[in-house]
């Protein structure tokens, strides 16, 4: 596939999943961010999905605890609950992404860098698409949250040196998902 195919498959598919969205009733916006967001100069083949959907009040749990939507834009082979905020997830045709449900009063403390409103129901601030703040987020560190974080910096490391960016690619490989195996160790003794 040509990066040109790849860039516009990526396009198409966050696309798709605005539309699948736009069937619930409780979908509000699909955000776009990084390279699928204001930055589609970055857009290129070894790119993948990041984006937040945001869902009325009170829904939120509804659509981490289902994501169907989010397959019913294409077979998904694999996906990992990475926050309690939402997955990360591979499809069956190789894209990869990240994703969070927010709900409208969460968002305005969200951490994220400025993206787009890919799809939006009628009435949805463009302003959505921004941060208003950038607190930093922690939370305990799980067996299952630790081995997913080591396994999907492995696929990014390694989607990093096809690109080309070696430097990156090893700082994901053997920096950031060591690390996640040093922390998961003295979890997985204890048990």
């Amino acid at each position: 596939m040509s990066a040109m195919d790849r860039r516009e498959l990526l396009l198409r598919r966050l696309d798709d999943i605005g539309r699948a969205l736009s069937q619930t009733d409780a979908a509000l916006a699909l955000i776009g961010l990084g390279s699928v967001g204001r930055e589609l100069d970055r857009l290129d083949e070894f790119s993948d999905l990041d984006f937040f959907v945001i869902v009325e009040s009170g829904h939120k749990q509804a659509f981490i605890d289902d994501p169907s939507w989010l397959g019913a834009a294409h077979p998904l082979v694999y996906q990992f609950r990475n926050t309690a905020d939402g997955y990360k997830f591979l499809y069956a045709d190789g894209i990869y992404g990240e994703m969070a449900v927010f709900d409208p009063d969460e968002l305005a403390t969200a951490a994220y860098a400025p993206g787009r409103l890919v799809w939006a129901r009628a009435g949805v601030p463009d302003a959505w698409a921004a941060p208003a703040t950038w607190p930093p987020r922690r939370s305990p560190p799980t067996v299952e949250h630790l081995l997913g974080e080591a396994l999907t910096n492995l696929y990014v490391g390694l989607t990093r040196f096809r690109r080309g960016e070696k430097l990156s690619a090893l700082r994901f490989i053997q920096g950031y998902a060591v690390d996640r195996v040093i922390d998961l160790a003295p979890l997985m003794a204890a048990t």
